[in-house]
């Protein structure tokens, strides 16, 4: 039999971070659909407003959907409805909007991330 997946994203468990509650997370947080290691892997993840994601790249291609707030990418300004599309091994890096962001980031499974010079498992950091 083949495998379903069936959530809301509001009833994903929580990978990183938590809830956006005021101050409770700085970094954000993100909740995860799918099964973390062999995919699919679609992460609900929300950054606070002003932050700023550092140039970056991982290992699978990736696409990411703004559900709500924004972010600027590239010198354009991303809001909801947006699509954006990234090629693995793709550099990147964005603002957030003053107002936050609320974006799903969909890949066939759990990339490893590659800044700073180092290569990692994002949510783990080996």
């Amino acid at each position: 039999m083949s495998r379903t997946i069936v959530m809301h994203i509001d009833d994903a468990p929580w990978i990183r971070g938590g809830p956006r509650e005021a101050g409770a997370h700085p970094d954000g947080g993100g909740q995860l659909v799918g099964d973390r290691e062999h995919g699919p892997w679609i992460h609900v993840n929300w950054l606070p407003g002003g932050f700023d994601v550092p140039p970056h790249h991982h290992s699978h291609d990736e696409i990411l959907y703004v559900l709500e707030g924004g972010l600027v990418f590239d010198g354009r300004r991303c809001g909801p409805g947006t699509v954006l599309y990234l090629e693995k091994g793709t550099d990147y890096g964005f603002r957030v909007f003053d107002e936050g962001v609320r974006f799903l980031n969909i890949r066939p499974g759990l990339a490893t991330i590659h800044m700073h010079g180092r290569t990692s498992d994002p949510y783990t950091g080996a």
